[in-house]
Order: C-alpha cells, then sequence, then structure tokens
C-alpha cells in the first residue's frame, strides 16, 4: 500500500479531508509506522508553536518586500537581442549554404534549415526561461539571508552574527533545496 502524500496526511489532521479519504488515511495510519510518525510529529509541532505570540511586523515591510523582489523587466532585451543577432547570423549561413549548393539540394537544404531553426528556437526558449529561473532563485536565496540575517541580529550578538548567519543560512538554504529536491522524487514515485 503506498503512502498518501503528506497534504493528505495534514488535512486528515486538520480534519478537513473528506469521509473517503478520511476512511483510507485511518485505514492506512494502522498499518504504517512511518506515517504515524508523521503524525505525531506534525502534532507536536502544531502543539508547540500554538503558544507563540503572533509576529509583530513593521508597517512598512510588504513595502519593503515588494521593493526587494526583482523587477520584470530583468535583462531580458539583452539575450533577446543576442539571441536575435544569433539568429540572423544562422540564417545568412544556411541562405549562403542553400545558394551555393545549387538547385537539385535546395529543398534538402531547406528543409535541414527549417529543423535547425525549430531546434535553435526551442532551445534558446529553454536556456532563456533557464536564466530566468536562476535569477530568480538567487535573488530569493538573498532575500532569505537578509531575513535570516535579521532575525538573527535580535538572537546573537554582533560579534558573533556574521559567522552565525553564514552557518544558519547555509543550513537552510540546503534544507530548502534538499525538501525541494525531494518533493521532485516523492511525485516520480508517483
Amino acid at each position: 500500500m503506498s503512502c498518501p502524500d503528506l497534504n493528505e496526511i495534514y488535512s486528515y489532521l486538520e480534519q478537513v479531508l473528506p469521509g473517503e479519504g478520511r476512511a483510507r488515511v485511518e485505514e492506512h495510519l494502522v498499518a504504517c509506522s512511518r506515517c504515524r510518525r508523521l503524525l505525531a510529529d506534525r502534532c507536536l509541532y502544531l502543539k508547540s508553536i500554538s503558544g507563540l505570540p503572533e509576529p509583530a511586523l513593521p508597517p512598512d515591510f510588504s513595502d519593503r518586500v515588494m521593493a526587494s523582489l526583482p523587477s520584470l523587466k530583468s535583462s531580458a532585451r539583452f539575450w533577446l537581442w543576442l539571441a536575435g543577432g544569433a539568429y540572423l547570423l544562422f540564417s545568412l549561413l544556411v541562405t549562403i549554404l542553400a545558394l551555393g549548393t545549387g538547385t537539385a539540394l535546395f529543398p534538402v537544404c531547406l528543409k535541414i534549415f527549417k529543423s535547425l531553426f525549430n531546434l535553435a528556437a526551442d532551445l534558446s526558449s529553454f536556456i532563456f526561461r533557464l536564466i530566468q529561473q536562476a535569477y530568480g532563485l538567487a535573488k530569493a536565496l538573498r532575500i532569505f539571508i537578509e531575513v535570516v540575517g535579521g532575525l538573527l541580529s535580535n538572537i546573537f550578538p554582533s560579534t558573533s552574527l556574521g559567522l552565525a548567519a553564514l552557518i544558519l543560512g547555509g543550513a537552510g538554504s540546503l534544507a530548502l533545496l534538499w525538501s525541494m529536491l525531494r518533493q521532485v522524487k516523492l511525485s516520480d514515485r508517483r
């Protein structure tokens, strides 16, 4: 029997899971010690945070977070111009090749050109999205490190703040990366 995902277990705990799903999770919990442990850990976590006071955010918190987000008009123009220039050079090269080979090979060269052009377009679109994702991830990590540094400045004395922020920020980043990779692995199993 496969384990339910964490959202189902948490929904079961919060009593928002519909009847059929609830019965399936209860039946699974009888047989699976791992899921019972997850449920117990979540209960302990919820109990431990229930007594914490609501955090008081500064009035300009939203404005500062929004100001630190990357602008939508990043260096996309540069990449578009670069891709356009590469396509122009590629087109000129293939046109010269097609004209130089004579009329018998022209349809074959044209077909190859179309296939290569579509491949290059797909590849550049993929690279562009990959660069956007990397840029967004770098910005998110920078914001995360700034937030952790701000929180640590309230906890640690200023002399050891740099080292503590570095250690905890690195550990937090690794934990975030690990949880993202774990989610990918869990979704691949299904």
